[in-house]
């Protein structure tokens, strides 16, 4: 039997102990403090009212008749008043007091939440698979969470405070009416609730409309991106695709701005229900409250308690249900950023995880992987067998799509095959830790990153948990060929890199890729593998990197993935993929005299140079 789903939701949307779990975590210190000011701060009211009325009670009974004499100013009854305003005036210097410790209070806190949820949200996507990104539906997610994440739990920790400090001032005034007239609490509440049922109606269509247009504000910020980034400046002025896209971007964005509108527009109509209902409730019950004064039953300083009591409880009522309604709509939108949280990744430590060898004795193999990405219905890698020992240098060549790279991240854990077995010394890599395995193996991806750091920090991400040592980083842009260029930059390895950052350096494509080449040669890896790690390389350049290869890795595995067979020849081994499969392998000698597939491509490589 399915559960009925609005009870669903109201169930979820209304457990906000995960919200205050995270409120919690991120600073215990002001959580206890911020709690202590909501209560001093909600007696606070009730006090104010009650003196406000003695005040005017004493000034009724010591004044003779209706003139204000001398024997008045310094009689007993003047003094009782002033000790009376007196007194006031000591409380609203204290709420004013309170006041300024709790917005500095309720400010620390929100920055304190923001980090730590920015501090879960960094380390959830960077925990999670890789084929997470490859999946719209995960992007959703992810857009999601970082959308609502960063300032939701904040927003809830302001209206807890609100609504708490609502609520105590509340629970204060309606006693006092409830000692008055009971009927007066029942008009207050009849009056603030219309108001507040429209805004939880709001918070359910708000929250589903933008569920459904999750991929749209994606596109949105993807076409933001585009026209605003560095990476698309070039072709878009080249090409003239300015105005294309703008286009696109104004028309979507037109397209969402009409139905939020919408929304908004019923939202206004609530609160123009709210403001009617709480005006007439005021003036009728000051009609009540007036009559009773001039019928004797009260005193004028009752009157003004009375009146001000229930103005001020309405506003508290209402305040504290709005806070209600705003921590249903916050804790609603959290559960986007909880959906992110939930997701699991399939590649992690096992309990029994076995350390990874110290020394490679036998190398890396893979028998019967198979692989295909999500929502593919074809597989990329099929049924290879493959291994690298120690001190071999292997190459893999093959077409554009043949599964070059996809067996580059089955090799280094970053997906798992779907059947098959990748072993490390003869041991299923999956029985060791992720993030050690993977400290073993140093990849230079065909799409490398270019951070815009330091030369020295861009070196050192290689191997970020080793010492920084300025000779090792030093040694490892010599083996990658660009060490002369990093001592003519102004600050040596010292000078930041790109454009984004004051007094930076751009490099050209080629000494990128080659301090990409650095930060591999960084790394004390077992594997070394280089996708395409030519491809922006100048002959000169690949030349000297190249023919010293052998010598750079010396015992250790090595793993060249490329087009240009000038690099390929010289590796020990040759496997060529075509369509998932290894179809040949071999030296270069061998192969040229197999005379098939990858002497064809060779030949028709070489015939372009001739």
């Amino acid at each position: 039997m399915n559960p009925n789903p609005l009870k669903t939701k109201l169930k979820n949307a209304l457990r906000i102990d995960r919200a205050l779990g995270f409120v919690w975590q991120a600073g215990p210190g002001w959580t206890v403090a911020s709690a202590v000011l909501v209560v001093v701060q909600g007696a606070l009211p009730l006090l104010s009212l009650y003196l406000l009325k003695l005040i005017i009670d004493s000034v009724s009974e010591a004044m003779p008749g209706s003139s204000l004499s001398i024997e008045f100013v310094t009689g007993e009854g003047f003094s009782k008043v002033v000790w009376y305003i007196a007194f006031a005036g000591g409380v609203g210097l204290f709420a004013a007091l309170c006041s300024f410790f709790s917005e500095y209070v309720k400010k620390a806190q929100s920055l304190t939440v923001t980090d730590h949820v920015f501090s879960v949200l960094h380390e959830k996507s960077t925990s999670v698979d890789l084929a997470y990104y490859e999946s719209p539906k995960y992007r959703d997610t992810l857009h999601r969470a970082q959308q609502e994440g960063p300032y939701r739990p904040t927003s809830i920790v302001n209206g807890l405070i609100l609504t708490g400090q609502s609520g105590a001032s509340l629970i204060a005034v309606m006693w006092l009416l409830v000692l008055f007239n009971p009927v007066l609490s029942l008009v207050m509440l009849a009056a603030a609730i219309p108001g507040v049922l429209m805004r939880f109606q709001y918070s359910d269509q708000i929250y589903s409309w933008q569920k459904k247009r999750t991929e749209d504000e994606r596109r949105i910020h993807y076409l933001n991106w585009m026209l605003t980034g560095d990476a698309h400046a070039r072709e878009f002025r080249l090409f003239g695709l300015g105005d294309h896209f703008i286009k696109q971007f104004k028309t979507l964005r037109a397209v969402l701005r009409r139905e939020k509108l919408s929304f908004e527009k019923k939202r206004a109509f609530g609160d123009l229900v709210a403001q009617s209902s709480t005006t007439i409730a005021v003036f009728g019950s000051f009609v009540y409250i007036a009559s009773r004064t001039v019928q004797g039953t009260i005193t004028l300083g009752d009157m003004v308690m009375y009146f001000q009591a229930f103005q001020k409880g309405l506003l508290y009522l209402r305040s504290f249900l709005e806070g209600v309604a705003g921590l249903y709509e916050d804790n609603l939108f959290l559960l986007n950023f909880y959906e992110f949280l939930d997701v699991e990744p399939t590649i992690e430590e096992s309990e029994s995880s076995n350390c990874v060898p110290e020394t490679i004795q036998s190398g890396f193999e893979m028998t019967g992987v198979t692989f295909k990405y999500q929502n593919c219905e074809k597989n990329v890698i099929k049924c290879v067998n493959f291994y690298i020992k120690p001190g071999e240098v292997v190459a893999l060549v093959g077409e554009n799509g043949s599964g070059k790279s996809t067996l580059v991240k089955l090799l280094c854990r970053l997906y798992d095959p779907d059947r098959g077995t990748v072993f490390l010394d003869g041991t299923d890599i999956k029985h060791f830790s992720p993030k050690k395995y993977r400290k073993r193996i140093s990849v230079v991806f065909q799409d490398y990153i270019r951070y815009n750091l330091t030369v020295r920090d861009n070196i050192r991400l290689g191997d970020i948990d080793s010492n920084p040592d300025p000779d090792r980083i030093k040694t490892a842009a010599q083996k990658a060929g660009i060490k002369a260029y990093i001592d003519s930059l102004h600050s040596g390895f010292d000078t930041p890199l790109g454009r984004m950052f004051k007094g930076g350096e751009e490099l050209s494509v080629g000494q990128w890729q080659m301090t990409a080449l650095a930060r591999a040669f960084f790394r004390d890896a077992d594997l070394v593998i280089l996708d395409e790690p030519a491809s922006s390389l100048d002959v000169k350049s690949e030349y000297e990197v190249f023919n010293r290869f052998k010598d750079l890795v010396r015992d250790k595995a090595a793993l060249i993935i490329s087009h240009r067979f000038s690099t390929v020849k010289r590796a020990d081994r040759i496997c060529l993929l075509k369509d998932g499969k290894i179809a040949e392998q071999g030296n270069h000698d061998e192969l040229m005299a197999l005379d098939k597939e990858y002497a064809a491509l060779f030949r028709k490589q070489a015939n372009q140079y001739l």
